[in-house]
């Protein structure tokens, strides 16, 4: 049997994935770990981590990945920042071995300020938050700031044509196609490395089967 789903439904379901709150904010990020398991894992393959690197996450979510990710290279560190408490809780209790180890670590973030000093990351990625940044262009330049010279930063979202299809986006929603944002990453200070456009079939947030078109671009900083 299908759900109707109301305008309310809608606009509490984009609320919880623009930043999931209490118990069913741990549902909605436990969905997220699996509808963006391959364009995480995708994303991570386009960063090339190696020995030694300090990777900054964008929007951790639940942080079920974060084992695998470490497990890539040795000595990685890892260092999530997400603007959900939920979020940042779950992280926390999901990893608490490499955390207690120093090896990863979960801090919250206001969403526009980087709390880390001048070129701190080798590696910065970040994977459907896009939409929801307050102040892009700003918000770019942060990224570029604690980014080390040489170093790389991944983006990864929905295509827009295809996000424009979804029932919820219509609230706090900003969507972005490969050209905007690469022009936001230029006038950010980085060079555009690569794009990549590709197309998974995935469950969406209201139970359908679904074509998700993703692109996940590839930036430098020289």
């Amino acid at each position: 049997m299908s759900t109707t789903w109301n305008d309310n439904d809608l606009k509490e379901m984009a609320n919880q994935l623009s930043s999931p709150k209490g118990e069913d904010g741990k549902k909605t990020g436990e969905r997220m770990a699996i509808s963006n398991q391959n364009m995480i894992a995708r994303t991570i393959q386009q960063l090339n981590l190696i020995k030694d690197d300090h990777v900054l996450e964008i929007g951790h979510g639940n942080g079920s990945h974060v084992k695998d990710l470490i497990a890539i290279a040795t000595g990685l560190h890892y260092f999530g920042i997400d603007i959900s408490e939920t979020m940042n809780t779950e992280a926390t209790k999901i990893n608490k071995d490499l955390v207690k180890k120093n090896i990863v670590a979960f801090e919250l973030s206001n969403g526009n300020d980087i709390d880390f000093p001048q070129a701190s990351f080798d590696k910065i990625f970040t994977v459907n938050t896009i939409y929801f940044w307050e102040k892009p262009e700003a918000y770019a330049k942060e990224i570029y700031r604690v980014l080390k010279p040489g170093g790389s930063f991944c983006v990864t979202f929905g295509d827009k044509k295809f996000m424009e299809k979804l029932p919820f986006t219509k609230w706090k929603f900003q969507l972005y196609d490969k050209h905007t944002v690469s022009a936001l990453l230029t006038n950010a200070g980085f060079m555009i490395a690569e794009v990549s456009e590709e197309t998974e079939t995935v469950k969406s947030n209201i139970g359908e089967t679904i074509e998700r078109d993703i692109v996940i671009i590839r930036a430098v900083k020289e």
